[in-house]
């Protein structure tokens, strides 16, 4: 088998002995060693190359790519056949191949794609379809790792038509479903459809149920994400039908998941835990702690949003327990961060902040192993602390219920011929019990004093913050200067946002920016002052006007400011920058992951920004983000947003508001007055929140031109 790459969703593990995979190599290698034709040992090392473990790939490939070197410059002496030295060709090209899976991730991939397009040259020289279409398949993998979206559809949609020349239904299936998938994180779903049922089709006919099985499970991904549940749940029931028919339990347990999870979208907390079981059961009987952990964790969110919290806490522990078993940081971080709700709901502040600070170390620990190890040992030293804390304080209960027997014991036998004595001992005792609980009273009384003060000082601090960011933020006056007809939406879910806006106009030039920053609260204020900052020193001090660049600058100053060349935190904020210049009657728009509203003529109009946030790509300065220009026009309305809207539960089910619903309500007020437009926002934000909590904070703004 050669060395493909399959990025469809891959839950369907096949089942390989590695007692009979190193009994291959090792045939291979006797059988290499005694070859004695060198075309044989050609043969052999490529071979060895698509069987042995990833660490031994490129020892192989590269001995096979000498040794084609060798057995080619040795060909025209020998008087070869033109149909032998492609052959000898083809391995090379074959080898390549192998060297560019071995590196094609991290700090090799530009040698990846290196190796790749020198098989690739071979390929065409000898006009080998199918090696071509395979190489361009893997560079398609290897370019979208670089995000580079336009060169991996190009590879893959050239891909598709040589295995078309040479009607390879397999191939055809393998290179139409990447293209689906790629559409699909584009959001693109018609083509994502189209590409992923032309795969389906050919599936079907040629009854390859594992990749049925694949593509159904990819449909049903792709109506999720559309919003269409009943569909996207009609596709995966049938993609469990198609695994159990083929007796795939890994499969099988992570589609039952997947399901359960699509349940709790829609609210139907007990179907969702129906499945999410069935899922746990399968897990348990093929011995997936990973897996286990992971439906532990899914049963205590379920009952967690039910507001169980017993039972959340009992499923979170186990996750946790089998998640620090098996070394898993991510599970072990999953489960914390759903102990750190359930404690905070049951007012258990010192295991919520043990868990909370279990989070922490998990995702700052996650790409290092030296800190996980340390985190398990802290964490461990945290529970045995804790036991030990549990068990000396039963062990002081027992002793004083032991000691108040003891006395009891004594009144009783004293009582017989003592009772007046007896009536003075109670008075007294009752006497120390009143003055013990006295002080105990004091005592607490004062701690709640020292807290209530200590959150006055908070509050009073927070308070104090957000004054400052008001007054950072632009005024009604300079929006009304700029914009004559407009309206503001903007309310924080805590006293200070992480949302803000900023404005700036000169030289006949008008620069509009909205921002949502990472978190919100006190953390998200902080990080909407860097933005605030570098915003007045690119625009204001540099005198960058072009959207594009701005957003390039302020990734970079972003980057800089967090020191996010060498960490892997990703706090940074998705933000669109609108200039308006009148003197050449253009509007131009570029947006970090937002987007711009147009509405002309009754029709709306999304122009999407890049897909990449400021600051959240693990310290890449140079994003090169790109921009869009529109023609000033009479009677056009422009709107921003962040997602606090759109992500807001409410309604009846408590499900998301979503983008789709939001766009709706864009185009039913747009034939409204400007302030009208914003009374039927506001009021369509509070209608539908109800009385859930505000998730978010929220800023919308409208333009009317």
């Amino acid at each position: 088998m050669k060395k493909y790459f399959f990025f469809l969703f891959v839950f369907l593990f096949p089942f390989f002995s590695s007692f009979s995979q190193h009994n291959e190599i090792d045939s291979l290698n006797q059988l290499l060693k005694n070859a004695k034709y060198d075309t044989t040992k050609l043969r052999l090392l490529v071979e060895l190359s698509e069987e042995c473990e990833a660490s031994d790939i490129l020892k192989y490939s590269q001995s096979a790519v000498e040794l084609a070197d060798v057995i080619i410059s040795g060909s025209e002496k020998r008087d070869w056949k033109l149909s032998d030295v492609n052959k000898v060709k083809k391995y090379k090209a074959l080898a390549l191949n192998n060297i560019g899976f071995s590196l094609g991730e991290g700090e090799n991939i530009h040698k990846a794609i290196e190796s790749y397009k020198n098989g690739l040259l071979i390929q065409e020289e000898i006009n080998d379809k199918a090696g071509m279409a395979m190489t361009l398949n893997n560079l398609g993998q290897v370019y979208l790792n670089q995000g580079d979206i336009s060169k991996s559809l190009e590879s893959h949609h050239k891909s598709l038509t040589l295995y078309e020349e040479i009607n390879d239904q397999k191939g055809i299936a393998l290179a139409s479903s990447n293209i689906s998938l790629i559409y699909r994180g584009q959001n693109d779903f018609p083509k994502a459809l189209e590409y992923v049922e032309k795969s389906l089709a050919i599936r079907e006919k040629i009854n390859d149920k594992k990749g049925i099985a694949h593509l159904l499970y990819n449909l049903g991904q792709i109506y999720t994400t559309m919003g269409d549940t009943a569909k996207a749940m009609n596709y995966l029931r049938r993609n469990l039908i198609m695994l159990e028919s083929i007796n795939d339990k890994q499969g099988l347990a992570y589609s039952l998941s997947t399901i359960g999870s699509n349940f709790i979208k829609e609210g139907n907390i007990p179907k969702a835990l129906e499945f999410f079981f069935k899922s746990l059961k399968i897990r348990k009987e093929i011995n997936d702690k990973g897996g286990i952990a992971q439906s532990l964790h899914n049963i205590g969110s379920a009952y967690f949003k039910q507001k169980n919290y017993s039972l959340a806490r009992d499923y979170g522990l186990q996750s946790l327990e089998i998640a620090k078993k098996v070394g898993y940081p991510v599970r072990i971080r999953a489960a914390a961060e759903l102990l750190y709700k359930i404690y905070r709901q049951e007012n258990k502040w010192q295991d919520a902040l043990a868990m909370h600070e279990l989070f922490v170390q998990m995702r700052d620990s996650i790409f290092n192993q030296e800190t996980q190890k340390s985190t398990f040992k802290q964490q461990a030293k945290y529970e045995y602390e804790k036991q030990q804390t549990i068990s000396e304080a039963e062990h002081q209960k027992e002793l004083a219920v032991a000691e108040e027997e003891k006395k009891r014991q004594k009144i009783i036998t004293y009582s017989v011929g003592m009772g007046l004595v007896l009536v003075v001992l109670f008075s007294i005792f009752i006497f120390s019990r009143l003055r013990i609980t006295n002080r105990q009273k004091r005592i607490i009384e004062q701690q709640k004093q020292l807290v209530d003060q200590k959150n006055k000082h908070i509050t009073f601090s927070i308070n104090y913050a957000k004054r400052i960011q008001d007054a950072i933020l632009p005024s009604e006056d300079e929006f009304k200067k700029c914009f004559p007809e407009y309206f503001l939406f903007f309310q924080p879910r805590d006293i200070v946002s992480g949302d803000f806006y900023w404005l700036s106009s000169q030289n006949g030039k008008t620069i509009l920016a909205i921002a949502d920053c990472t978190g919100h609260g006190v953390p998200g204020a902080f990080m909407s002052m860097i933005g605030n900052t570098l915003l007045n020193e690119i625009v204001n001090e540099k005198k960058i006007f072009q959207p594009s660049e701005i957003l390039n600058q302020l990734n970079s100053g972003i980057v800089h400011a967090l020191h996010q060349e060498s960490r892997t935190q990703d706090d940074g904020m998705d933000i669109s920058i609108c200039l308006f210049d009148k003197e050449r009657n253009k509007i131009i728009f570029a947006g970090a992951n937002h987007s711009m509203y147009v509405m002309r003529e009754n029709k709306m109009e999304e122009i999407k920004g890049d897909i990449y946030s400021i600051g959240s790509m693990f310290g890449k300065k140079d994003i090169g983000f790109t921009q869009t220009e529109i023609p000033y026009s009479k009677n056009m309305n422009l709107y921003f947003t962040t997602d606090g809207f759109p992500d807001q539960i409410g309604g009846e089910k408590g499900k998301k508001f979503l983008v789709r619903k939001f766009q709706e309500l864009l185009v039913s007020v747009s034939s409204l007055e400007i302030n009208e437009q914003e009374k039927t926002i506001r009021k369509a934000f509070e209608d539908w929140k109800g009385n859930y909590s505000q998730l978010d904070d929220v800023l919308s703004v409208g333009i009317k031109i």
